[in-house]
Order: C-alpha cells, then sequence, then structure tokens
C-alpha cells in the first residue's frame, strides 16, 4: 500500500489518502494516516479498500500539495554515517513545504515508521537540511508512505541530483537493525551527503520504489 498525507483543496485541511496509479484518493473520514499506523496492519488495509472504493475527491498526483505523511511527536533519531542528530519533531515538513532558508546541505535516505506493537510497518523516503553549523534545519519526509510488505529484502537505491549531476548515491537495508529496532517512533538512515547547496539550486532524491521528489533550496513559496 502507498500512502500520502496531502493539502485537501476542500476545506484546506490535511487528509490522508491512497496513492493509487498516479492519482491521489482520498480518504474519507478524519482518520489521520497516523491513527491507522497506530492501529495496525489490518485497519490499514480496510481503510485502503474504502479511500479506493470511495473516495472522498481524487487528485492527479502532481496537483496534490503534499504535507509529511506523518508527524512525529518526539525527536526523530537520524543517522548519517558515524553522526547522529534527534531532529525537533517541529523541523519536520512535507517535501512541498518550503525549505528553510538557512539549510545549506543535505542528507538524503530513508525513515521507518512503527506501528501501534512497535513493528516496522512503513517506510518513506527522508532528506535531513543541515545549516553551516551542521545542525538540523528541516527533516522533509514522503511524498508516499509505503508497506513494508511491498519492499521485499533486496537494499533500496537512493541518489540526489541536482540539474542531472548526480551529487551521490548510496544504499539502505529495510532490515537495518538502526530502522527495524532502533529508538523512537520515526527514525532514518541517510547515506546520501550533498555537498554546499546555494539558494534556488533543485535537488532530485530518488528513493528506489519509494518513490521521487524535488525541491528548490530556499524556496519559500
Amino acid at each position: 500500500m502507498r500512502w500520502v498525507t496531502y493539502l485537501s483543496p476542500s476545506g484546506g485541511r490535511e487528509r490522508a489518502a491512497v496513492l493509487d496509479d498516479g492519482d491521489v484518493l482520498g480518504l474519507p473520514g478524519d482518520e489521520r494516516l497516523t491513527d491507522l499506523l497506530d492501529a495496525g496492519l489490518a485497519v490499514l488495509g480496510a481503510a485502503h479498500e474504502r479511500a479506493v472504493a470511495s473516495p472522498i475527491e481524487i487528485i492527479v498526483e502532481p496537483e496534490a500539495r503534499m504535507c509529511a505523511p506523518v508527524v512525529p511527536l518526539a525527536p526523530v533519531p537520524v543517522r548519517a554515517g558515524d553522526d547522529l542528530w534527534d531532529v525537533h519533531p517541529e523541523l519536520v515538513v512535507g517535501v512541498d513545504d518550503p525549505v528553510a532558508p538557512e539549510a545549506v546541505s543535505a542528507r538524503a535516505g530513508v525513515a521507518a515508521v512503527n506501528s501501534g506493537d512497535r513493528s516496522v510497518l512503513a517506510y518513506t523516503p527522508a532528506c535531513l537540511w543541515l545549516d553551516a553549523d551542521g545542525r538540523p534545519a528541516q527533516l522533509s519526509l514522503g511524498p508516499a508512505l509505503v508497506t513494508a510488505d511491498e519492499l521485499g529484502a533486496a537494499p533500496l537505491g537512493v541518489s540526489a541530483q541536482k540539474e542531472e549531476r548526480e551529487l551521490g548515491r548510496g544504499l539502505v537495508d529495510p532490515a537495518d537493525a538502526w530502522l527495524t529496532a532502533g529508538p523512537g517512533r520515526i527514525r532514518a538512515v541517510l547515506p546520501v551527503a550533498t555537498p554546499p547547496l546555494a539558494a534556488d539550486d533543485e535537488l532530485f532524491v530518488d528513493a528506489d520504489v519509494l518513490g521521487t521528489f524535488e525541491v528548490r533550496v530556499g524556496s519559500q513559496v
């Protein structure tokens, strides 16, 4: 299953949706994706069926404004090589949110999300933005949250590009101990490091079967 959280054009509220064949299918009701994950795979699967059968609205994916699929209530542990950060929940955003102007470089990879019983239920692309002192300025999650049953056991390839020039490439094992049994409800492994980026640079991140996204550094729109 592929899920997103998007900003509904009907009322402007954040809404959970299924991502299906390029369409965002809004879930009827008021359940948040976080609540569905807490309830486990069976409840998530039933909600998926409802969204596909009777979506409250249908939006073509490029026209949907994506929010962070899940919003943490506690700091998000992030590992990039030997570097560790605990990213404050207020710094977690979606890939369509503006990039913090103080961000000067990025670390890209994958975040794992637990279900209520602490098992890993889903994965999503992750991009940590760092300021000039190497401190977290922002953590972008999404756009899609993909359930673990869709991934298989193969490592996920992650790459970052600027103007079609590759800046870095790495692998993330979904069974990595940090992702499957590390601290926190949401945690990330980020193997790809970019060089310094300038305002208006467009960064393209490819997270294999988890999906892709593109953001403009320093964009405030």
